[in-house]
């Protein structure tokens, strides 16, 4: 079997008890950013696909009682835990994807050690001595990293004796020793700093990140689950959109506001549910209606507003403007529901706001990012301040107009293209 054809490892271990000669901190049970440590651990090994974890005990020490974190859905719908004191047994060459239990670490380093291992390498990690926390290896590899992970140094001694093949770190990459409550509370700190993506928009990357980021820390352990706060969201669209409606500049200027305070309150649902392990298809699905609801809220609100100041193209233009929209984002739902099984308009790979095209580098990357809602938010409420609602509802229009175009344009590219590769397959 070649490197590149090794099956994603369905096997995780996480590493207990005694690591590197010293009782390991955090204690499972502590509380991480408001759910306990080994819920955290576990669900990011089971994110990278293991569905069978174990929980390697040093047995001279006495267990906590694990027994709530074993039935918490988060992880009960993922995968099974087990408590074990030796290595499980199994072949030699199946993937292992072992983990530490005194660090915290990036969501997405377990997804590049594995990528880094099939490709690569008898130990995938991610590249730099301070990445220490997860390695994606072979059964007889992962035995001999848990059978000398209680000496000191034993894990470095296992890693330098095999080898590595490194991934490169992911986007806000991070791996932390929280052996005391104030190198937790910063490992915390930059846990929640991590919640950021390589996607993200640049105002959101500039301001609105700076007050949604605190604000889901605040929260991180309150009952508020993120579907409450994507609802806050659209109730400050739709009270905006009504204010703007009322007509007159402080409406206008008001009403704005009130709809860009819920756009940034909206990535805090977004960040507690990676915070949290709390994201669902459901919550895909009330994340994209309410921020296409938030638009036509605000867009619905303008044109009543210059309706009523006497200017006679508003209703013709923002009816044609809203009808592109619908369309558009209807057609966008019919894919992402049947096609690419997701609730996130993100999933469908050939769009202009996929995560692969917002991810990248260069201008290709750029420029969408300067039509992503965050963006056009800021560029309304700079034009409310300045009191010209019927640029907003132009710009509206433009942009509904041109994305209407460019995507079934694009659809109809991949359509064809997929037409065209399903007549090229063997029957």
């Amino acid at each position: 079997m070649s490197v590149t054809s090794r099956p994603a490892p369905r096997e995780g271990w996480i590493l207990a008890g005694t690591l590197d000669g010293q009782l390991a901190r955090p204690t499972l049970l502590e509380d991480i950013c408001g759910i306990p440590h080994l819920l955290r651990l576990a669900c990011d090994v089971a994110v990278a696909g293991a569905t069978k974890i174990y929980i390697l005990w040093d047995v001279a020490r006495p267990l906590p009682d694990l027994s709530t974190v074993f039935a918490d859905p988060r992880i009960a719908r993922r995968a099974t835990l087990e408590i074990v004191t030796r290595p499980p047994a199994g072949n030699d060459t199946d993937g292992i994807l072992v983990v530490r239990a005194d660090r915290l670490f990036h969501r997405d380093l377990p997804r590049a050690a594995i990528a880094a291992w099939q490709e690569r390498g008898t130990i995938g990690k991610v590249s730099g001595a301070q990445h220490d926390a997860v390695f994606a290896t072979d059964r007889s590899i992962a035995r001999e990293l848990a059978e000398h992970a209680a000496d000191p140094g034993g894990l470095a001694a296992i890693v330098a004796k095999h080898g590595v093949a490194a991934a490169a770190p992911p986007y806000l990459a991070f791996t932390a020793a929280a052996a005391d409550r104030r190198a937790l509370r910063r490992a915390e700190r930059t846990l929640v700093w991590s919640l950021r993506k390589s996607a993200d928009g640049l105002v959101s990357k500039l301001v609105n990140r700076r007050l949604s980021l605190p604000l889901s820390w605040l929260l991180a352990r309150t009952p508020v689950h993120p579907n409450h706060i994507t609802l806050l969201a659209l109730a400050f669209a739709i009270v905006g959109g009504s204010v703007i409606s009322r007509g007159g500049y402080a409406a206008g200027l008001v009403g704005m506001l009130l709809v860009n305070l819920g756009s940034i309150i909206d990535g805090v649902d977004g960040e507690l549910a990676r915070l949290r392990f709390q994201f669902s298809r459901t919550g895909q699905w009330l994340d994209t209606v309410v921020d296409d609801l938030a638009n036509i809220s605000y867009a619905g609100g303008v044109i009543l507003s210059l309706q009523a100041a006497g200017v006679s193209w508003a209703i013709p233009l923002g009816v044609a403007a809203l009808g592109a929209f619908t369309l558009t984002q209807i057609t966008q739902y019919v894919l992402i529901w049947f096609v690419y099984r997701s609730g996130d308009l993100a999933a469908i790979p050939w769009a202009m706001q996929s995560s692969e095209q917002l991810s990248g580098r260069g201008v290709r990357s750029f420029l969408p990012k300067l039509f992503k809602r965050d963006c056009v938010l800021t560029v309304m409420v700079v034009l409310a301040i300045a009191g010209r609602l019927d640029l907003i509802l132009i710009g509206f229009a433009v942009g509904a107009f041109v994305f209407f175009g460019v995507f079934f344009v694009q659809f109809a590219r991949h359509g064809a293209s997929r037409r065209s590769s399903d007549r090229a397959s063997p029957a």
